[in-house]
């Protein structure tokens, strides 16, 4: 069912947006068409801004493309370092951005990349940590998929990328108080709470 694929996808990628103190994030998967990846699933961002990535042949000089033939992570920390491995990038989104790129593995290679855009951190590399916790979202994900595809659900993606709500972040709760304003005597008594 094609909803199956759709779901593994969208928690895959809310947990990894979520573990990597990303604030959007996208999956691209392999298409019908040989070397073409598709963005299957974006969160956080609107689709129309990233309608130029919805399509990405594998061997185009983008981090996606990178990530996916060499099955290693991309890890850009800022908006330098992207503009100095891969300016086309940098040239489509006007906004300074720190990016993971994880390729999504099974027993055959690559199935897709995972994308996760997060706050510029410029000057300081990405802690290796953050990126081995992506790979292994990576190669969980590809058993996913793997394991879907062995049940008969098509892991191939030719339609526009789902969009996906990621959780809005928990807050500290708010402490409310009450209090009493005698007006004629000019007295405050609060809760005791306060």
């Amino acid at each position: 069912m094609p909803g199956e694929l759709s779901l593994v996808l969208a928690q895959a990628l809310v947990s990894a947006v979520e573990s990597s103190d990303g604030y959007a994030g996208g999956v691209y998967l392999r298409s019908r068409t040989p070397g073409l990846l598709r963005l299957a699933v974006l969160a956080g961002l609107p689709a129309p801004l990233f309608r130029p990535w919805w399509r990405m042949h594998v061997n185009r000089p983008f981090p996606v493309s990178d990530a996916y033939r060499s099955g290693r992570p991309v890890l850009l920390s800022d908006a330098e370092e992207a503009m100095r491995r891969f300016p086309q990038l940098m040239a489509g989104l006007p906004f300074p951005f720190g990016s993971l790129w994880v390729p999504i593995t099974g027993p055959r290679g690559s199935l897709g990349v995972l994308a996760i855009l997060r706050a510029s951190t410029p000057g300081q590399s990405i802690d290796p940590a953050d990126g081995d916790r992506l790979h292994r979202l990576g190669h969980r994900l590809g058993d996913a998929l793997t394991d879907l595809d062995q049940r008969g659900v098509d892991c191939l993606w030719e339609a526009e990328p789902v969009p996906v709500q990621l959780p809005a972040a928990t807050a500290p709760p708010v402490r409310v108080g009450r209090f009493d304003w005698d007006l004629h005597s000019g007295q405050v008594t609060a809760d005791d709470e306060l």
